[in-house]
């Protein structure tokens, strides 16, 4: 395998396109979680995709796609993807990792934007695998999601239900 400066396999312009389409399909699985398309989020991620999420392993989509709908229909989130690095390229599968800030906010009530600002409920360093499907799509095939950092305290789990009002 080689890392993004030492691709010999690939041309410069394949490289950036497979860094370019990588960066997209991870962009694009937040903003469908983020917003409930779950239908675009799981577009983006391998059949075979595995994620640890909540404590519990996550294999495929069907799985993943159960699992985040399970979210409050009240809360709001926003991940927030920085310093992406592609770091091992080949023809058909590639590794990224990058700096994940994820903001929740619920209070049991619908919510209408914006609502309260906080500090992020965590700061993450995840490592991603991507491989090319047989649609020529470049798709998530593993998340490995490590916290550095947590600071929320008014959501306990974004997996949990939010409290009642009243």
């Amino acid at each position: 395998m080689h890392t993004f400066l030492e691709n010999a396999v690939m041309s410069p312009f394949e490289s950036h396109a497979q860094v370019t389409a990588c960066h997209q399909s991870v962009l694009l699985f937040y903003y469908g979680l983020d917003r409930g398309d779950y239908p675009l989020a799981m577009k983006q991620v391998a059949p075979d995709c595995l994620w640890e999420r909540g404590g519990v392993m996550l294999s495929g989509r069907q799985q993943i796609d159960e699992s985040v709908r399970k979210r409050s229909a009240t809360q709001v989130a926003r991940h927030i993807v920085s310093n992406f690095a592609m770091l091992v390229q080949d023809p058909e599968r590639a590794t990224a990792a990058y700096c994940l800030a994820l903001h929740l906010y619920d209070n049991g009530a619908p919510a209408t934007l914006p609502v309260p600002g906080s500090t992020p409920f965590l700061l993450a360093d995840v490592t991603c695998q991507f491989a090319l499907e047989p649609d020529n799509a470049w798709r998530i095939r593993q998340l490995d999601v490590g916290r550095a950092f947590s600071y929320s305290r008014e959501v306990i789990s974004p997996l949990a239900q939010a409290p009642r009002l009243g």
